[in-house]
């Protein structure tokens, strides 16, 4: 395919399978969750996610300092990425040992047999950081994960457990660093997950921007955030990457948030040709119980509104297309 090769990306955020929607999947089915999406997610080159609950039905929970929630969904949940048409899911984050080192090894075993590639989490810390690469087209495509929470989730030499990044220490993002350097020169694209910020975070601290600049810098094209439960701002950075500061939520069975409306989310399509994005939109979508369909009517308006606020506080703008809310720079005669 030479030089015309390119690619769509979809980037979701938060998968939560467990409690609630572990209880629908099991009453109607693994298509349930994502059947009003898949004329859109089955599209696209690649979709993925991120992995927030354990999949297994291991009897234990963490066996750590106590946690407030203990997201474990039943193997089925395997099934619901699958119909869903994901194909790569981040696992470094704060549920991923929700059903102890035994559930993590269940995860990792049915993401494989269902070919489900997967990066962040592993039996021991060389597991953790190990890339996933993946290829679409004949253009490889590498994703390294990590979380900045979480702590005693770290994985250790022996340990099961996640990529646990501190961001408090040098040495934790000069490693990470490195790592995308090295994975840059194996790969066509480089997409970086980070599970990170405080949830509800009201706008993106200084210093996340500094280190998504610090990570396309080091090569990645498309640094892709989750954790805060709604979406933030997408900033361009320069004319061929692009940082997604957080996608949100997807699926849950969660509270809703009168005030950040987690109920409200989109997701992100990025387009990608050789050597860098050439664009990214997001798609309004709406929460239920278990289950995610395009947002309309004031719903949508809600979100586009607040993306638009959002993108602001990064540099960049949201135009609605009429469907998709299309993400530009800020400035008017940015060429791309």
């Amino acid at each position: 395919m030479g030089d015309d090769r390119t690619l769509t990306i979809l980037c979701g955020g938060d998968v939560m399978l467990g409690r609630g929607v572990n209880a629908t999947v099991r009453r109607e089915g693994a298509a349930h969750p994502f059947a009003s999406l898949t004329h859109i997610s089955r599209r696209a080159d690649l979709f993925m996610a991120n992995l927030e609950c354990a999949l297994s039905t291991a009897p234990r929970r963490y066996g750590g300092p106590p946690k407030a929630f203990y997201f474990i969904a039943d193997p089925r949940g395997a099934d619901v990425l699958t119909h869903a048409g994901i194909g790569l899911v981040s696992l470094a984050n704060n549920h991923a040992l929700d059903a102890d080192a035994s559930g993590l090894g269940d995860t990792l075993r049915l993401l494989e047999s269902a070919n489900i590639a997967h990066a962040g989490a592993g039996m021991n810390e060389e597991e953790a950081k190990r890339p996933a690469i993946v290829e679409r087209s004949g253009v490889r495509l590498g994703l390294l994960s990590c979380c900045d929470h979480q702590a005693d989730f770290s994985a250790g030499p022996d340990r099961p457990g996640i990529w646990y990044l501190n961001l408090e220490e040098p040495f934790g993002q000069v490693s990470v660093l490195d790592h995308v350097e090295a994975l840059a020169n194996r790969v066509d694209h480089l997409i970086v997950a980070l599970h990170w910020q405080p949830n509800w975070a009201p706008v993106v601290p200084s210093s996340y921007r500094r280190l998504a600049r610090s990570l396309v810098d080091a090569g990645a094209r498309i640094v892709w955030g989750h954790s805060p439960h709604h979406f933030q701002g997408v900033e361009w950075m320069g004319s061929d990457a692009v940082t997604l500061y957080s996608a949100g939520d997807l699926v849950t069975d969660y509270a809703v948030d009168p005030g950040y409306r987690n109920d409200r989310q989109l997701l992100f399509e990025v387009t990608l040709a050789p050597g860098r994005v050439t664009r990214i939109r997001a798609l309004p979508v709406e929460l239920g119980y278990a289950e995610t369909h395009p947002a309309f009517g004031a719903a949508r308006k809600w979100i586009a509104r607040r993306f638009g606020t959002a993108c602001g506080q990064v540099g960049s703008r949201a135009h609605d297309t009429g469907e998709w809310l299309e993400v530009w720079p800020a400035r008017e005669n940015y060429a791309r």
